[in-house]
């Protein structure tokens, strides 16, 4: 009894000793984090760049000499401009430090050895490249969204003082209801741009995946050559045809073109394209989702590859 009693006791704090197991979330958490602690400039780009827009009315020397604005809609309109024409640059930022980061992100881990390390974590393939994907495609545009409103309210802030300095009414009006269709109207385009453009994303991540060497290279050579070989062999331009509508094609589903927001007459509320954009129509375009369809595709695609992928 004695002996029994005792050899329960020892076993019991092996067990306790044992450590918790970690939920899938909290470690695909943890790895996001991992990327901004690794990729700085995935924040710290786009935040340089939201600094510099939101001081730029104090840029420069001298009067500002603006046209006037008769009527407050038309100062609420202009202000809705601004906050389209301040999402611009920091779209753009997005852009570059983005595709930089899908072909640099699983090349760079082989390059340094740093694969072994994560390796010997009990992470999944599938959580490190969902990690990524989630980086570029949830999280990072979020982030600018933020920023965006952000950088527009100091901005707004900022301006209006210095043309009250000069003895001038304030240049931009705020109305809630028009910042809020305006920040709708923003963040369904940016949300079709990342549908549209997930093919792309994910082609990118593959690469930088199977590369050995000059991912940019090898990211770049295929929708170059691949065309011109066409033109050459085949004297056709099928492909040169579906790059450049998987380039700009949901935008002439969306009619983006078409909806005139300044004109000799009027400046309109960009929350107005609500109305005037063919949102159901774009959503609801096959090719759309069919390119999602591929974009997770090439993500699995990607998992295989870097499970077998081993430089070392």
């Amino acid at each position: 009894m004695n002996s029994t009693f005792e050899a329960t006791a020892g076993a019991a704090p092996h067990r306790e000793a044992l450590p918790a197991r970690i939920s899938a979330g909290r470690t695909l958490f943890t790895l996001v984090r991992r990327e901004f602690w690794e990729h700085r400039y995935l924040w710290a780009c786009p935040l340089v760049v939201a600094a510099l827009l939101a001081v730029s009315p104090l840029l420069g020397h001298g009067e500002l000499h603006l046209p006037p604005f008769a009527n407050a809609d038309s100062r609420v309109a202009l202000s809705t401009i601004v906050q389209w024409a301040l999402l611009l640059p920091l779209c753009l930022a997005m852009v570059i430090c983005l595709s930089y980061y899908l072909l640099d992100c699983l090349y760079a881990e082989r390059k340094d050895r740093s694969i072994l390390f994560w390796k010997s974590l009990p992470v999944s393939d599938a959580l490190t490249v969902s990690a990524k994907v989630l980086v570029a495609l949830v999280v990072v545009p979020a982030v600018i969204c933020a920023l965006a409103v952000l950088t527009h309210l100091v901005f707004s802030g900022v301006l209006n003082a210095r043309v009250a300095a000069g003895g001038a009414p304030a240049l931009l009006g705020f109305s809630l209801l028009e910042w809020f269709r305006t920040e709708l109207a923003l963040l369904l385009v940016m949300l079709l741009g990342l549908l549209w453009y997930a093919p792309w994303a994910a082609y990118l991540l593959l690469v930088s995946a199977w590369a050995r060497r000059s991912p940019f290279l090898w990211a770049a050579l295929p929708p170059v050559l691949a065309p011109l070989l066409e033109r050459i062999v085949f004297g056709s331009h099928y492909l040169w045809s579906f790059l450049n509508y998987r380039k700009s094609g949901i935008w002439q589903t969306l009619a983006l073109g078409h909806s005139h927001i300044i004109s000799h007459h009027q400046v309109r509320s960009v929350g107005t394209l609500l109305d005037d954009l063919n949102f159901r129509g774009a959503f609801g375009d096959i090719d759309l989702w069919l390119g999602v369809a591929v974009a997770a595709a090439l993500v699995l695609l990607t998992v295989r590859v870097r499970r077998y992928r081993d430089d070392t």
